[in-house]
Formats: C-alpha cells, sequence, structure tokens
C-alpha cells in the first residue's frame, strides 16, 4: 500500500471531521515532508454552502522540536464564535497527531541529514583547530619577528648615536611597533577564544566552567555560572553546540549590551540539558529566528549561528529581548548519552 495515499487520506478524513465540528468554512492541513521544500497543502476543506465573506482565522503552528513542520489554518464566518478550550484541544490533537506522523516520517528523510549535520559539527571544530594552528605558525611567528626585529634597529640607531636618524625614524618606528603588539595582541585574544576546548576528554560541566573562565579573564567581565545538579553526558556534537553557543552569547552580550556580568544556568530537566544565559544590558528587538520569515542577514550572522548548531542535534533556541530590559538567551539540546 502506498504510505503517502494513506497518510493524505487521514489528513484529509481527521480536517474535514474536525472543521464540521468546529464550524469552520474553510480549513489547510501545511506539513513539510520535505526537509528541501516549504511547508505544502497535504489536506484543505471547505463548505460547500458558506459565502465568500470576510471571515476570522485559527492559525496553529506545527513544530518539530525547534523546528516549524507545518500549520493548521481554519476560517470561520464572520460573527460565528471561535472554539473555545474544549475544541481547540481537538485541534490541537490533529496537530499533534500531524507532529507524530511527520516525525515518524522524517526518522526517514531529515534523519540522514541530521545525522551528516552532526558529524559536520565535528568535522568543522577539527578544521577550527587545525587553522588555528596554521595562523599561530604562520603570520604570528612572522610578526613577532617583524616586532623583534624593530625593536633591534631602535637599539642599533641608539647604539651608533645617530641622533639625526633617531630622532627622525625613532617615533614612527614606536607607532610601527606599537601596531605589531597591538595586533599580536588581538590575535591572541581571537585565537584564545577558538582554541581546542578537549570536548571528547571532558565532562561538559567542566567544558562550559572552562568557557566562563576564559570569558572573564579576556574581557575583564564577570560570568555567574550556576549548574544545578549533575549534568549527564551527551554526544559530543551537542557538547561542541552547547559550548559555541554559551561562547557566543557572552561575546554579544559584552560587545552589545554594555554590561560587565552575565549570569549563566545550566541544569538537566525531562531528558534535556537546559542552558540559559542572562544579561540586563540595554537588550534589542530579536530578529525572528523560526518559520519563513527567519532571518538570512548578513548581521545576525552570530545568532544564526546560534540557530544552526541548535538545529544540528535536534534542540530548541530562545532569544527573548526587548530595548532596555537585558537579554535572554534559552537552549534546550537532547541528553542523550555520550557513545
Amino acid at each position: 500500500m502506498d504510505t503517502t495515499l494513506a497518510l493524505a487520506d487521514a489528513y484529509q478524513r481527521l480536517l474535514g471531521e474536525l472543521s464540521r465540528r468546529l464550524g469552520a468554512i474553510q480549513a489547510e492541513l501545511l506539513l513539510r515532508t520535505d526537509p528541501r521544500l516549504p511547508a505544502q497543502i497535504v489536506a484543505c476543506y471547505s463548505d460547500p454552502g458558506a459565502r465568500g465573506e470576510a471571515a476570522q482565522t485559527l492559525d496553529i503552528p506545527i513544530s518539530e522540536g525547534a523546528i516549524e513542520v507545518g500549520r493548521l489554518r481554519m476560517t470561520f464566518a464572520p460573527g460565528s464564535p471561535l472554539p473555545g478550550p474544549a475544541e481547540l484541544g481537538m485541534a490541537q490533537a490533529l496537530v499533534e497527531l500531524a507532529a507524530l506522523l511527520v516525525e515518524d516520517h522524517h526518522q526517514h528523510t531529515w534523519g540522514p541529514l541530521l545525522q551528516a549535520g552532526r558529524r559536520m559539527l565535528e568535522v568543522t571544530e577539527e578544521e577550527l583547530q587545525r587553522i588555528i594552528l596554521d595562523i599561530h605558525d604562520g603570520p604570528v611567528q612572522k610578526l613577532f619577528a617583524v616586532s623583534s626585529h624593530l625593536a633591534l634597529l631602535q637599539a642599533r640607531l641608539a647604539e651608533r648615536g645617530n641622533t639625526a636618524l633617531l630622532h627622525d625614524l625613532g617615533p614612527m618606528i614606536e607607532r610601527m611597533n606599537g601596531l605589531m603588539e597591538s595586533a599580536l595582541q588581538e590575535i591572541r585574544a581571537t585565537l584564545s577564544g577558538f582554541r581546542l576546548a578537549e570536548f571528547q576528554l571532558r565532562p561538559l560541566s567542566s567544558v562550559l566552567r572552562g568557557l566562563a573562565m576564559q570569558h572573564e579573564t579576556l574581557t575583564g567581565n564577570h560570568v555567574a555560572l550556576e549548574i544545578e545538579g549533575e549534568l549527564p553526558p551527551v554526544e559530543l556534537p551537542v557538547k561542541i553546540a552547547l559550548y559555541r553557543v554559551l561562547q557566543e552569547a557572552l561575546s554579544n552580550g559584552y560587545r552589545h549590551a554594555g554590561v560587565d556580568r552575565h549570569e549563566v544556568h545550566a541544569r538537566a530537566r525531562n531528558g534535556w540539558v537546559e542552558l540559559e544565559v542572562v544579561d540586563h544590558g540595554r537588550g534589542f528587538n530579536p530578529p525572528p529566528l523560526e518559520g519563513p520569515g527567519a532571518t538570512e542577514r548578513q548581521e545576525h550572522i552570530g545568532l544564526r549561528g546560534m540557530r544552526e548548531r541548535v538545529h544540528l542535534v535536534g534542540g530548541q533556541l530562545q532569544v527573548l529581548s526587548r530595548p532596555g530590559h537585558g537579554t535572554r538567551v534559552i537552549v534546550k539540546a537532547p541528553a542523550r548519552e555520550a557513545v
């Protein structure tokens, strides 16, 4: 039997029955059955006796984890009472059933893509460490050599007593040396921010504590880290994702929030590891991170990076903020045991 046709028939019958019971004059069930395509209509209902008047609409999202995989849209005649709590419970039941059916379908379609993405997190981390070593062993060493030669040139000019030449070139050499030292310091700070965290060897709690201490050392800001109880072992991609999301959240808070203190809370709850990063700074209006209007703008690359890392491990991300009221970044990632 064609399972696609069977599902479509089941959706159609369920949607029709639900629409008639709730008094909807039109309804659509949209689902993303292919991760490469937007949500498409898989079932629809229309009351043949309905007139084409302006109407009221009920829109219920269907989510799988942090990813919106579809929507249930129902239209009611003008003046018709909208569904109450009991009726909405019926609609929610259809939504949950649709989400379960989509999840089952995605085990065969999205599953391999998510697995590949999780492997890419590991490969990307290894590649990042290789790039760091290349920068350290190449440009950094050459800049250090140039700085040493400038200092040597200044010393030789002073030794030979060439006062006029030293007077002309000394300030220029000083400026060049200062710029070189500043560049080296900035490169060292950047590289230390992306140094290897020994993800495979250290437990998640140790990795988070190390990052908090590193951020304090680099910025002078205080990170109040609270870990409730003992965090469970997690898979390597989850550990990498949580580390990089915390790093980005702290960096954003330091650069944009105008604060010198951050609060970080980590806990295990109901099969998830929850991580919350809070500052009480200037706040902002977060762009949408989910759904059709999700941001892809260049200036939001940090938020997009957090979103993609969390999605690749099957987690959920929320960024809550408004001007003048600080920012709260909330991450939930599955606490499957490391293998």
